[in-house]
């Protein structure tokens, strides 16, 4: 039972990474892993809302979908023009085969295998940028961070625990009281339900500020500065109680918009399928429905998931 389950799991993470790179792509103007939407956000952040008292970050810039209109915008802002400031990109710049599925039609089709650097292809789609961005080419969690302030943090690195235990770690503690952004660009995808347990852990130091239609973004304004003593502990399912997991779904459920909440109610059934409790999750499952979550979007996902467990 345990093997089948793991089995699935495995798989489970294949689509994700797959459906949403081809989801994205084909809803964005720049080949890469956002929607025209949040391209359209990012590019009117850097334009309007930077402010120029700290760094821009990127985490998880794959193939330039991100840096680009954030640079694009913030060199029409002076603040970051007339400044030395850049933009840190990072990313592991390691081809996996699911990336091909986003891949079809476009000239990239094919041209890389399993374990390529596609390192040169992303410097050359932000080349007309190249010199107001820093490339962290690795493991974010081996490079680190710096250690300076952080103005807007752009996440799309959270794919696991460990992950988003090095992206606290690293680079929370940098966050502006009062003026730093935090964007969660899984925020609205069932597949990463730790973000929505970290971000109630934090909620006394941030506040929400945005959605972005049409995508999985949700944007938070850091209102304080973050205990090291929450900085510095390692998350994982097991530091949340029942009771404390369904505050944290609650409370995502409630910052939301109604087209997102079908995605975070997912996520909160995918607390269970994590740990392979799946007669918990079908539990959870049938209870979101008759709350009245609608049987859509990642609701629809995971219902057809666990009917196959």
């Amino acid at each position: 039972m345990l093997r089948n389950v793991r089995k699935k799991l495995r798989e489970i993470e294949f689509f994700h990474n797959s459906y949403m790179r081809v989801k994205r792509r084909f809803n964005s103007e720049l080949l890469g892993m956002t929607t025209k939407t949040e391209q359209n956000y990012f590019a009117r952040y850097g334009e309007t809302i930077y402010s120029g008292k700290g760094e821009i970050v990127d985490l998880g810039c794959w193939l330039g979908s991100t840096t680009i209109p954030l640079a694009q915008g913030l060199l029409k802002n002076p603040a970051f023009s007339q400044s030395e400031r850049k933009i840190y990109a990072y990313d592991l710049f390691v081809w996996y085969d699911w990336m091909n599925s986003s891949l079809k039609g476009t000239n990239l089709a094919g041209k890389y295998k399993e374990g390529d650097s596609f390192l040169e292809e992303y410097k050359q789609r932000t080349a007309e940028y190249s010199s107001r961005i820093e490339i962290c080419a690795g493991d974010l969690a081996q490079i680190g961070w710096n250690g300076r302030e952080i103005e807007f943090l752009l996440v799309d690195a959270m794919k696991n625990w460990d992950l988003s235990n090095a992206v606290v770690k690293n680079f929370y503690g940098s966050l502006i009281p009062n003026e730093s952004y935090v964007l969660h660009q899984d925020f609205g995808h069932y597949f990463t339900p730790w973000i929505h347990l970290l971000q109630w852990t934090f909620r006394d130091y941030f506040e929400f500020a945005a959605d972005v239609p049409k995508s999985g973004s949700v944007v938070f304004k850091c209102t304080g500065k973050i205990p090291v003593e929450l900085l510095s502990k390692t998350y994982s399912f097991e530091s949340f109680t029942g009771e404390e997991a369904n505050a944290a779904y609650d409370y995502s459920m409630k910052l939301v918009p109604p087209e997102k909440l079908p995605n975070v109610a997912a996520a909160k059934v995918m607390f269970y399928v994590h740990q392979q409790q799946i007669e918990k999750a079908k539990t959870e499952f049938e209870n979101l429905l008759r709350q009245g979550i609608p049987l859509e979007k990642d609701m629809a996902v995971v219902s057809e998931m666990i009917q196959n467990m």
